[in-house]
């Protein structure tokens, strides 16, 4: 895996602004997530799509303007810090995964003035909420890290044919099980993990069948059943 680079991409969080107002998932509403922090966005959902993107467009612009210095700040300040973890990080994770390393990717992580943090598994490429503390923010890109590795393991090593809703149910609770481990108590702050509330019933059951596999192949193998 490359070095992971940060940067910031207005356009791109103009696009996830317009794809996250309707969304709701694993309990948590990230269209009220992005108007909690941008107020002038209250009223944007009865608008029309083409009105929508207007709106989005124009305030946007402005927020990139005025704010420059602070999203600098910050980016140059999780770029410092993400660095003085990243070879740790990769040395877990390869011990982890039994030497399955990170594919090929892009490897980057955009600064976003939204609350939403996706992932595009494709590209190699993250979101982070520029309003999060650092250490909330080296969780943030722990996780998506993670799900890049989780997800390129399952293709190559389980092959096991589940929809897509319970892998993405599955990978979630994994990164919970995971980083709370303490595989990582050197990276990250465990107070930063927060499962979705849809998967939290799950969570008991996950953390003793972590504790009593063999390997990282046993544990998501039998993590599918238990999602049964």
């Amino acid at each position: 895996m490359k070095k992971l680079r940060f940067y910031l991409n207005k356009n791109l969080d103009k696009f996830m602004a317009l794809q996250f107002i309707d969304i709701k998932a694993g309990g948590i509403d990230f269209g009220n997530s992005i108007i909690k922090d941008h107020l002038k966005l209250k009223n944007i959902r009865n608008f029309s799509p083409k009105k929508r993107k207007k709106i989005i467009n124009q305030y946007f612009d402005n927020y990139y303007k005025n704010n420059n210095s602070v999203l600098i700040k910050k980016l140059l300040l999780i770029r410092e810090k993400w660095k003085e973890k990243e070879n740790n990080f990769l040395k877990i994770t390869q011990k982890i995964f039994n030497d399955f390393g990170f594919k090929k990717g892009m490897y980057i992580g955009y600064i976003s003035i939204i609350d939403c943090n996706p992932r595009f598994l494709e590209s190699k490429t993250f979101q982070v909420f520029y309003k999060k503390d650092i250490n909330e923010a080296i969780y943030v890109i722990a996780h998506e890290l993670l799900h890049f590795i989780f997800f390129d393991y399952f293709n190559d090593k389980i092959k096991i044919n589940i929809t897509e809703e319970k892998l993405w149910d599955l990978s979630e609770i994994f990164n919970v099980i995971i980083l709370e481990s303490d595989y990582f108590k050197e990276i990250i702050n465990k107070k930063h993990i927060k499962p979705y509330p849809e998967h939290k019933k799950y969570l008991s059951n996950f953390r003793k069948l972590f504790k009593d596999s063999k390997n990282i192949k046993d544990f998501i193998v039998e993590g599918i059943n238990l999602l049964n």
